[in-house]
């Protein structure tokens, strides 16, 4: 996967410090570190883990995507190829320096399967990324938590807005929580990133939206 530099993520609140970086790119340190420089730019991520197949396709159980539940548990490169149209990579599920994805999402995004809108606001999706480090970190796991609400009509206040380019072209996207840790061989954590919206923000905003739709 190739990393450049691509259009900042915004916050629908206004300036949120830490989340508006110098390099005006929102990145996210500790994923594939050795690899990427200490360093992945958020929104390419977001662009991999939040975009769907045109057509679900038959064997794509290889892959760890299950349209019936609806879920995807594999690693991000094979759901990479999955989205590319390759063959999927055989992989140690207990192996080092692979990323592994786990994502669900409701019914209400499932019309984004067929490249569509959700079919309604409050649509979410989640994802879960762990890690198995290597070298000097072997032992420690490396973990980010997102998830991401739609919502048509009202901006979810405090919330990260995703660019259309994020989404497949659409509008309405926010990211409302982002969390990234590390956890050792004897269970201790470090935290990187704890970012989430408070549910009753994401409420408040869905349930003003329905009134003026």
């Amino acid at each position: 996967m190739t990393l450049t530099k691509t259009p900042a993520i915004i916050n629908a609140g206004g300036d949120v410090g830490e989340w508006k970086l110098g390099t005006n790119v929102l990145i996210v340190r500790g994923i594939n570190m050795k690899a990427k420089g200490n360093c992945l730019f958020m929104v390419l991520l977001l662009v991999m883990l939040f975009s769907f197949p045109g057509v679900a396709v038959a064997q794509s159980d290889e892959y760890g995507y299950n349209a019936q539940a609806p879920m995807y548990k594999g690693t991000l490169e094979n759901w990479d190829a999955f989205l590319s149209g390759l063959p999927p990579v055989p992989f140690d599920p207990k192996g080092t320096d692979i990323i592994f994805v786990k994502r669900k999402w409701d019914k209400l995004f499932d019309p984004m399967v067929h490249l569509s809108l959700p079919s309604g606001d409050g649509a979410w999706q989640k994802a879960e990324l762990w890690e198995y480090l290597s070298g000097n970190q072997l032992g420690w796991t490396w973990h980010l938590n997102l998830e991401v609400v739609y919502s048509s009509n009202t901006p979810i206040l405090d919330a990260i807005v995703l660019p259309p380019e994020t989404m497949g072209g659409f509008t309405g996207f926010y990211l409302v929580e982002q969390k990234e840790w590390l956890v050792g061989p004897d269970g201790e954590k470090t935290v990187i990133q704890d970012f989430s919206v408070n549910r009753s923000t994401v409420k408040r905003a869905l349930h003003f939206g329905k009134k003026i739709s």
